[in-house]
């Protein structure tokens, strides 16, 4: 199945494309093209509905938001510095040590020395995170691939467009 593009009317759930989750028309934000302002607001919509349905079933503890954000970039890059993880979520350096110091007494975020200056540490998330990453990623696949049913070919293009869209977001801090 193709991709929808501006010409071809895509309905979704709650209606016709251009309708909100509740399905009135589109508030006028006064742009040319809303379709970014929707896909943002969209992307939010979708991460308030995942959230609740992930977290009981992955074994983790509640986590609050710079927690999540502080364990998602240690998880994907492995080995990384408390100052590494400040500058790629541009969380403060103080709110990074408050956060590490929870998720290390959580038991899901490890540190090492890094050499012999014993000031220097990497991290890394302990294996209870791990397995309670694997069983989010898990439940996000589930949900999102029972949603796109037919269509989940055109994930891989949606994540490409997402991916563009937060490293702008990263790079223009």
């Amino acid at each position: 199945m193709a991709m929808p593009d501006a010409t071809t009317p895509v309905t979704t759930p709650s209606g016709p494309a251009g309708a909100t989750a509740l399905g009135s028309p589109t508030p006028d934000v006064g742009t040319t093209d809303s379709v970014p302002a929707e896909l943002a607001d969209a992307i939010l919509r979708v991460a308030r509905e995942l959230e609740p349905r992930s977290l009981a079933v992955s074994g983790l503890p509640p986590l609050t938001g710079t927690e999540a954000t502080v364990m998602r970039w240690v998880h994907r890059n492995p080995g990384c510095t408390p100052t590494e993880v400040a500058e790629a979520t541009g969380l403060q350096r103080s709110n990074i040590s408050t956060a590490l110091r929870s998720l290390t007494a959580k038991a899901l975020v490890e540190r090492r020395r890094r050499g012999t200056d014993s000031r220097q540490v990497s991290l890394d998330v302990t294996d209870t995170a791990r397995a309670g990453i694997a069983m989010l990623y898990a439940t996000w696949s589930e949900i999102v691939g029972e949603a796109l049913g037919e269509r989940s070919g055109q994930a891989g293009a949606a994540l490409a467009v997402l991916e563009l869209v937060e490293d702008h977001l990263r790079r223009s801090r």
